[in-house]
């Protein structure tokens, strides 16, 4: 393991915080509502849900996160998960840049 449990857990309460930012951020350049937000969820959520999501009370499912991103027009592997391109298989313009050289 890379890192000890209790730096784990921080950074597993701050990656928790920038959704939590993000999610209030988008929605309201939007000018959605939590109400609104919530009707647009390919799963069945009300308003509440969405103020527990943006306040830390709840933890919301990795389906439910991406749903969000997507109504968003967002790419949350992008903005949140670079490290799953760290690997040259894996990024498509490093394969590109390696095999024009």
């Amino acid at each position: 393991m890379k890192h000890s449990p209790r730096k784990r857990q921080q950074e597993i309460v701050r990656f928790n915080q920038l959704v939590q930012r993000s999610i209030r951020q988008m929605r309201n350049e939007l000018g959605l509502s939590q109400r609104e937000l919530a009707a647009k969820m390919s799963s069945s959520v009300d308003q509440s849900t969405v103020s527990n999501w943006e306040s830390g009370k709840t933890d919301m499912t990795s389906a439910q996160l991406l749903d969000i991103f997507m109504i968003f027009g967002k790419d949350l592997v992008s903005l949140y998960f670079r490290f799953l391109s760290d690997k040259p298989s894996d990024c498509p313009d490093k394969q590109n840049e390696e095999e024009e050289s």
